[in-house]
C-alpha cells in the first residue's frame, strides 16, 4: 500500500444481502438475550467463560502457546490477587495472559455505557497494560514505535508495511478523529467497532501488541454501545478459531486504496452473530435443564394407576443422572444435550449401583420405556453396533 496516498477512507458495500441479514440476526440475538433476567450464578458463569475465551483468543492470535485451561488458571490467580500486575518470576507467556486480563478489566470500566469516546491516551494505556513485563523486544510499553515495521507472511495473506514512524503521532490523532467522527458514530456499532479495529491494526502504531490493542478497542466500543449482553467479550475467540480467514481478510482489504473493507466487516459481523448465538445457546441450555428437572418432578408425582406412577423411582433417578451427564462440554454448543453411548452408560458406576439388584433386561427395558415416553431420544450409531441416546427436551411440552 502507498502511505503517501493514505487516508481514513473506505468503501463498504452495505447493500450485500448477506451482510444485512447478519446485522438483523445480531439485533435479534441481542434482544432475545437481553429480554431474559438471568440468575446471578448464570451471569457470573457466562461472564467468566467469555472473559477467559477473549483472553485466550487474543493472546493465541499473537502466538501464545498456553492452553485455555492454563489461561483460566492464570485468570483465577489474577482474581485472587485483586488484579495486581504480573510478578517478575512469571514467564513471558504467563505475563501476557495476566496483562490481557488486567487490560480487559480496565477497558470494561473505562468504556462503560455513556463514557467519553476513545482517546490517544486510552490507546497508549491499553498498550502499556498488554505489553508491560512481557513484550520488550523492539517495543516500549505505552509508546508509539520509533522504527519501520513489516508484518505478515504470504501464508497469512501477504506482507504489510506499517505506517512510517515519523507520521505516527499525526496519524493517530487522525485515527481518533475518524473513530469518533459523527459519520462513523451513525453506523451500526458492530461495523464501527470493526472499522476501528481494521484501521488501528493497519496503521500498526506500536512495536508489538497492535492486534491485542485493536481487539480491545473493538471490544470497548461494543461494550460502550450495549452490545456485550450479560457480560464482557469481543471477537477475539472467533478470530482465533478462524485465524487464517482473519489474517487473509485484513490483508486483502488493504490491496486497494481507498480500502474496500466489505469482506473484513462481513467476516466480523458473521463472527459477532455467531458469538451472540452462542450466548443464546448457553441461556437456552440452562433454561431447558431447569424446566426439564421441574418436569421430571411432575412426571414422578403423576399417577397412571392407583399403584403406579408415570415414572418409578429408578427411572426418575436415572433421568436425573442423565440430566447431569449429558450437559454439553462446550457451554455455547447449539446442541443442548451431549450424546451418550448405551455401552458407556451401561458401564457407568451410577448405573451399576442403581441396578445392582435387578437384571440387565430391567435396565434395558426401563431405558426403552423412557425412549417410548419421549423423555430421551435413542438411535443407532453409524455402524449399527451401539445405541446413542440423549435427553429429549420436547418432553417438557408433553408432561
Amino acid at each position: 500500500m502507498d502511505w503517501d496516498k493514505f487516508t481514513f477512507d473506505y468503501r463498504l458495500d452495505l447493500t450485500a444481502s448477506a451482510l444485512l441479514r447478519q446485522v438483523i440476526t445480531i439485533e435479534a440475538y441481542k434482544e432475545a438475550a437481553l429480554n431474559l433476567v438471568l440468575p446471578p450464578e448464570w451471569r457470573i458463569q457466562l461472564d467468566r467463560l467469555n472473559r477467559v475465551r477473549a483472553v485466550y483468543g487474543t493472546t493465541a492470535l499473537e502466538g501464545n502457546p498456553l492452553s485455555e485451561a492454563e489461561v483460566s488458571h492464570q485468570m483465577d490467580v489474577l482474581d485472587q490477587v485483586g488484579g495486581i500486575r504480573p510478578s517478575k518470576n512469571l514467564t513471558k507467556e504467563q505475563s501476557q495472559i495476566r496483562n490481557a486480563g488486567i487490560a480487559q478489566t480496565w477497558v470494561r470500566k473505562r468504556f462503560s455505557p455513556g463514557s467519553p469516546p476513545v482517546s490517544c491516551e486510552d490507546l497508549l494505556e491499553m498498550h502499556r497494560m498488554v505489553t508491560e513485563h512481557s513484550d520488550t523486544h523492539n517495543n516500549v510499553p505505552g509508546k508509539w514505535r520509533t522504527f519501520s515495521v513489516v508484518v505478515g507472511t504470504p501464508e497469512m495473506g501477504g506482507v504489510h508495511r506499517g505506517a512510517p514512524h515519523e507520521r505516527l503521532r499525526d496519524l493517530m490523532d487522525e485515527y481518533i478523529q475518524f473513530v469518533n467522527h459523527p459519520r462513523l458514530a451513525e453506523t451500526h456499532p458492530v461495523i464501527r467497532a470493526l472499522l476501528s479495529h481494521f484501521f488501528l491494526v493497519t496503521v500498526h502504531p506500536f512495536g508489538d501488541g497492535n492486534g491485542r490493542v485493536s481487539r480491545l478497542v473493538e471490544a470497548g466500543i461494543l461494550f460502550q454501545q450495549g452490545y456485550n449482553v450479560h457480560g464482557f467479550y469481543g471477537l477475539s475467540n472467533y478470530f482465533y478459531r478462524h485465524e487464517k480467514g482473519y489474517n487473509v481478510r485484513l490483508q486483502e482489504c488493504r490491496e486497494r486504496q481507498p480500502f474496500d473493507v466489505t469482506s473484513f466487516v462481513h467476516f466480523g459481523i458473521e463472527g459477532f452473530a455467531a458469538e451472540l448465538k452462542g450466548i443464546n445457546n448457553f441461556i437456552k441450555t440452562k433454561l431447558n435443564r431447569v424446566v426439564y428437572r421441574a418436569m421430571l418432578i411432575r412426571a414422578f408425582n403423576t399417577r397412571v394407576a392407583s399403584y403406579r406412577r408415570l415414572l418409578n423411582q429408578r427411572e426418575y433417578n436415572l433421568l436425573d443422572f442423565l440430566l447431569t451427564e449429558t450437559e454439553p462440554i462446550d457451554p455455547f454448543s447449539e446442541n443442548p444435550s451431549r450424546q451418550l453411548k448405551f455401552s458407556d452408560l451401561h458401564e457407568a458406576q451410577y448405573v451399576k449401583s442403581a441396578y445392582k439388584d435387578v437384571t440387565d433386561r430391567t435396565f434395558t427395558r426401563e431405558l426403552d420405556r423412557l425412549g417410548a415416553l419421549g423423555f430421551i431420544s435413542v438411535k443407532r450409531d453409524e455402524a449399527g453396533k451401539d445405541r446413542i441416546l440423549e435427553l429429549d427436551f420436547e418432553a417438557i411440552g408433553q408432561y
